[in-house]
């Protein structure tokens, strides 16, 4: 199950008379295998909601749920836990470690969770098929294109098959090629993996790979 709720969530920065609301009573509901794109206007305040639902920041007020979840109500620990085997990020720049292989930066969710590796070995050739990169397996990142990394990237959140998905303009760095077969993966994945993402788009063209669009205009959902 990949299920997200936010109950009256609000984010504010600054203090006193240099307070500024980014997220004014947010409330929104994604079901289990969703694909929902988050659209608005630069600092309209999607890529603030994104980081609040993923657990990367805590909200001024209101609640966020995640599989049910408080995640408010959380430990530390509880919420590492949550973020790396319910969670997957992506992120438009593809944060991948430069001197690992293709295969090692796939895999480091599992070693990071303390996993076994040789029990992943099927699951990691069968994600290096999904993405196309069985022949790069043991490159590099800089032996790569954009697109490429990324894919990497997308393949390294769902190692641990996550219940959801949390990208911020994950084809904001690619030409308009890489950027569609990226969005085609992203799309893949959510039909045969019933993975819920939640994407950060400002381009209308990738929101129509999802199957709702969420819009946001001045911290309020239009």
């Amino acid at each position: 199950m990949g299920n997200i709720k936010t109950k009256n969530l609000v984010k504010e920065f600054g203090s006193n008379e240099n307070k500024v609301r980014v997220l004014d009573n947010i409330n929104i509901e994604i079901k289990d295998g969703e694909f929902v794109s988050l659209m608005g206007p630069s600092g309209s305040g999607k890529s603030t909601l994104l980081y609040l639902v993923g657990g990367l920041d805590k909200p001024t007020s209101g609640k966020v749920l995640i599989n049910d979840t408080d995640i408010s109500k959380l430990s530390d620990t509880d919420m590492s836990k949550l973020r790396r085997r319910d969670i997957g990020f992506v992120f438009q720049f593809y944060n991948l470690v430069q001197n690992l292989t293709v295969e090692e930066n796939i895999m480091l969710p599992v070693v990071m969770n303390g996993e076994k590796e040789s029990s992943y070995k099927e699951r990691l050739d069968y994600i290096l098929k999904t993405i196309g990169l069985e022949d790069k397996r043991k490159s590099l990142p800089k032996e790569l294109s954009g697109g490429q990394q990324q894919r990497v990237s997308i393949a390294r959140a769902v190692i641990l098959n996550p219940s959801i998905i949390f990208a911020d303009e994950p084809i904001g760095n690619l030409d308009s090629k890489s950027g569609k077969e990226v969005m085609e993966l992203f799309k893949k994945i959510n039909e045969e993996e019933h993975i819920t993402i939640l994407q950060v788009t400002h381009s209308e063209e990738s929101a129509k790979y999802g199957n709702r669009i969420i819009r946001l205009k001045d911290g309020k959902i239009v």
